[in-house]
């Protein structure tokens, strides 16, 4: 059995209203020191005292969320369950901070980023390595996107997975949800759906003012494949084209989620024929096309570009648009 460490006193203070048809979900805007800027965290008043995702680990987040449950008339040590959307760090990074009190709730894939598991991290590291060496990133670029990610391995501890979060699965404590695997943002990204209302929780899988990078993944398991992760990407926008309204992890709440999802993926088929108009004839690497594309972002936002690039490409090929060979340890693309 479920029961509240208090009660919610008084209206909200928080400038985010709670619309009529969206009662017992409120949205909690964090701090990170990341570009993408402030995260969004929600608490829901389910049978359980639920709050999705939870921002990184900095003082300055975990203070703010502490004042903010406050506000609504909780603490943290109130807090039953945590659903973590995905395992980037401004998502997950305070986590470790509810396990003595709550369930953490998330998808399996979670499990090696919240262990640190050093073993994964290390096959992770020598893929992205092998990978960018490949597609002509030089050893310099190499050098600096693993420092950048060993960095952002810093805004989160060490955790554990109570409860395993997969497509259909319905969650104890919050009646009326499902979880949905929405990958392509990240391999371990699910949603939470509400049929009555078509109410969607999405973490970065659906953002207004921004569209999610569909971030060039490890493969989980020996001996498979990259995960081809902007196709993965769209097929999951497809299956949120039923959603009426949607809690994103980053700016505003959604009210025309289908409108959006069309020209996300209108977007980025067109965005796929302007990097095979940057192409040209002849050969080309990833790495030389990101530059031809991002000439002054690459250098600040290397691994991200990168994504962009080869996802693009991964879409072209499906179309049968480009295909690649590989010569000497080097993958080149060309116009077919």
């Amino acid at each position: 059995m479920y029961s509240y460490g208090g009660k919610i006193e008084g209206g909200l203070s928080m400038k985010t209203s709670v619309k009529k048809s969206a009662q017992e979900i409120y949205p909690i805007s964090l701090p990170t020191p990341f570009l993408v800027g402030p995260v969004n965290t929600y608490l829901i008043k389910g049978e359980a005292l639920t709050l999705v995702d939870t921002g990184p680990f900095t003082k300055e987040t975990e203070t703010k969320l502490e004042y903010e449950l406050g506000v609504l008339g909780f603490s943290m040590k109130d807090i039953e369950l945590v659903i973590l959307t995905h395992h980037h760090p401004d998502h997950i990074g305070l986590v470790h901070k509810f396990m003595p009190y709550a369930k953490i709730a998330g998808h399996p894939k979670l499990k090696p980023w919240l262990k640190k598991d050093k073993d994964f991290l290390e096959r992770t590291m020598e893929f992205y390595t092998e990978m960018y060496f490949s597609h002509g990133v030089p050893e310099k670029w190499i050098k600096k996107m693993r420092q950048k990610n060993e960095q952002f391995m810093t805004f989160t501890e060490k955790a554990e997975l109570s409860t395993e979060l997969t497509e259909g699965s319905q969650i104890e404590g919050l009646s009326g949800w499902t979880v949905m695997e929405t990958p392509g943002h990240a391999q371990s990204h699910i949603s939470l759906f509400r049929e009555k209302d078509g109410t969607m929780i999405a973490g970065d899988h659906v953002i207004e003012h921004i569209s999610s990078n569909a971030i060039i993944e490890a493969p989980y398991q020996h001996g498979e494949e990259r995960p081809k992760t902007l196709l993965q990407y769209r097929d999951s926008l497809k299956r949120c084209l039923t959603s009426n309204y949607i809690y994103s992890g980053h700016g505003k709440t959604i009210e025309n989620p289908k409108e959006l999802i069309q020209k996300r993926l209108d977007d980025q088929l067109g965005k796929a024929f302007s990097f095979k108009r940057k192409m040209g004839k002849g050969p080309i690497q990833v790495f030389d096309l990101c530059k031809e594309v991002y000439p002054q972002l690459y250098q600040k936002q290397t691994s991200l570009t990168f994504s962009e690039t080869l996802g693009h490409l991964d879409l072209l090929e499906e179309k049968s648009e480009v295909g690649w060979e590989k010569v000497d340890g080097k993958i080149l693309y060309q116009v077919k």
